[in-house]
C-alpha cells in the first residue's frame, strides 16, 4: 500500500470513530512523527479527504474536520435515502437465493450484538456496512455501487460524530428484516420503501445528536 494511502486509511479510521471530531484540527506534524511518513504524502491524503468531504484544507493556515451545517446534513440524508432506496429496489428484482440467505445471516449477527460489550460500535458498524454492501452487490450496477459506497462512508461519518452507533442498534436490526423480506419476495416497490424508511430513521438520530451537540 503507498504511504499516501496508507495514511489516509488511518485518518478516515479515525474520523469514523470520532477520534477527531467536527472542527478539529489535524494535527499534521503528530501524525508525521507518530506514522513515520513525511509530510507530502500526509498533504495529499488531506487533499482526497478534503475533496470527499471529510476535511477541510485552508492554504498557510492547516486542515481541520469538516463542520457541516443542519441543512447539509438534511440534504444529505435526503440524497441518501432515496438512493439506497433506488438500491434496494434493484437489489429485489435482481438478487438470487444465495444472497439472500447471506444477508438474513449478516442481519442475525447484527441482532445478537450485545450494547453493553466494549466492541459493540465496531462490530455494529462493519456488519451494517456489509449488509448494505451485499445489497449493493444484488443491485448490479456499478455506475451506482462506487457512489453509493462513498455516500455510506458519509453516512457513518456523521453518526460518529453526533450520536454514535448504539441508540440505532436494536432498530437497525428491526428495519432490516423489513428490507430482506422484501427483497426475498422480489417486492422492489417495498424494499424501496423499506430502505428509504430506514434511512431516513438513521437521518433522524443524526440530526438528534447534531441538535444535542450544537
Amino acid at each position: 500500500m503507498r504511504k499516501k494511502d496508507q495514511v489516509r486509511d488511518q485518518i478516515l479510521n479515525r474520523l469514523l470513530s470520532a477520534h477527531y471530531r467536527f472542527g478539529d484540527p489535524i494535527p499534521v506534524k503528530e501524525l508525521c512523527e507518530e506514522t513515520g511518513i513525511s509530510r507530502q504524502p500526509i498533504m495529499t491524503a488531506l487533499a482526497e479527504l478534503s475533496t470527499e468531504g471529510f476535511v477541510t484544507v485552508v492554504a498557510q493556515v492547516g486542515c481541520e474536520v469538516a463542520s457541516p451545517s443542519r441543512e447539509e446534513i438534511d440534504d444529505f440524508y435526503l440524497m441518501f435515502e432515496r438512493l439506497e432506496g433506488l438500491m434496494a429496489e434493484l437489489a429485489a428484482r435482481r438478487r438470487t437465493p444465495e444472497q439472500v440467505r447471506r444477508l438474513k445471516a449478516i442481519n442475525l449477527q447484527i441482532s445478537l450484538i450485545e450494547p453493553s460489550d466494549v466492541d459493540a460500535a465496531e462490530d455494529y458498524r462493519s456488519l451494517n456496512r456489509a449488509f448494505h454492501a451485499l445489497m449493493h452487490e444484488m443491485a448490479q450496477s456499478p455506475l451506482l455501487l462506487e457512489r453509493q459506497s462513498n455516500i455510506f462512508t458519509m453516512s457513518d461519518f456523521f453518526i460518529a460524530q453526533t450520536i454514535g452507533f448504539i441508540p440505532h442498534l436494536k432498530g437497525a436490526a428491526e428495519e432490516h428484516e423489513e428490507i430482506i423480506e422484501a427483497i426475498a419476495s422480489q417486492d422492489s416497490e417495498c424494499a424501496r420503501y423499506a430502505t428509504e424508511r430506514h434511512i431516513h430513521e438513521v437521518g433522524n438520530f443524526v440530526r438528534e445528536g447534531f441538535s444535542q451537540s450544537a
